[in-house]
């Protein structure tokens, strides 16, 4: 459904942090790449792993964001999402579904850097609040509480692992439960940063570190930052950052993981494997694909 250009739809826009630096003549252009679209209550946006096409910004109702099947974010009036996607030209890494009858704005992300639909400055305005956008979420997470983490379930950013070294259904210490571990940090570095929270299982229970049977945990510090610099590299032990927390009378160990200024490869036997973040996963990185991406993430300039 075309978008009618009304007094509410115009300032709904220009309003939002990603438009409010566009001039009149300048937010006309992108009303060309936008169009409403309605919901029935509990009708999807779009599915997980579905080509990412549009961003969307919330008109009227509200939507929910499930990740790994979870529930765990609500979307009102005003919020926009699916800027991810757009950025990173990838799939969508979780679900939208409307949770009553609810509206949206949807912005056409390929007719956005069709230069002869909208202007490239113009363009290159969008992508940089878009960005901006991502950036900030980044930045502020390292100042959200563990216990908030753990409440808002994993993420893109966010991932929860029940132990570092334990594997619970053998009852003994398993290198497989390391390396997981190893991977995710290496993915987090090479893509845009990340939270690693050891000993949260992945529904959010809190088990706690002492399972991993270490005599204290400035051992187990030790051991993980030696294994770090063994499967990845000393050089990257500077885009991360450790902590012990108690949470519910459990101890918890939250790793801030920065995006790195260089390619991070894991150590695997006789091979180096290059790790990234696709959503809520970490996913190896085909070796056809690894060169391609090295260059935009890491050379020119990232992703944003």
């Amino acid at each position: 459904m075309d978008l009618v250009k009304d007094n509410e739809t115009w300032t709904l826009i220009r309003e939002n942090e990603i438009f409010e630096d566009l001039s009149d003549h300048e937010l006309e252009q992108i009303f060309v790449i936008a169009q409403r679209k309605n919901y029935n209550k509990n009708q999807r946006v779009f599915s997980i792993d579905q080509k990412a096409r549009y961003f969307y910004l919330v008109e009227h109702g509200s939507f929910i964001l499930s990740l790994r099947g979870k529930r765990y974010k609500t979307m009102n009036r005003g919020t926009l999402f699916g800027e991810i996607g757009i950025i990173n030209e990838n799939v969508r890494t979780g679900s939208i579904r409307a949770m009553d009858e609810a509206s949206l704005i949807a912005f056409n992300g390929l007719d956005l850097y069709d230069e002869e639909i909208v202007s490239p400055s113009i363009a290159l305005k969008i992508t940089r609040s878009l960005a901006k956008k991502v950036t900030n979420y980044l930045r502020s997470r390292e100042h959200i509480s563990t216990k908030e983490l753990i409440d808002n379930g994993e993420n893109d950013f966010v991932e929860f692992k029940a132990s570092l070294r334990w594997n619970a259904d053998k009852q003994q210490k398993d290198r497989l439960v390391e390396h997981a571990v190893i991977k995710t940090l290496a993915a987090f570095m090479n893509t845009k940063g990340g939270t690693l929270l050891i000993g949260i299982q992945d529904d959010g229970d809190v088990v706690g570190i002492g399972q991993d049977r270490f005599d204290n945990y400035d051992k187990m510090l030790l051991h993980l930052t030696k294994i770090i610099k063994e499967r990845i590299g000393t050089l990257f032990i500077e885009f991360l950052k450790f902590d012990v927390e108690t949470i519910q009378e459990e101890y918890v160990l939250r790793i801030d993981c920065e995006a790195a200024s260089t390619p991070a490869y894991v150590r695997e036997r006789n091979e180096e494997i290059f790790y990234v973040r696709t959503g809520p996963s970490t996913t190896h990185l085909k070796t056809s694909r690894v060169f391609d991406y090295i260059r935009r993430r890491f050379y020119s300039g990232g992703f944003g």
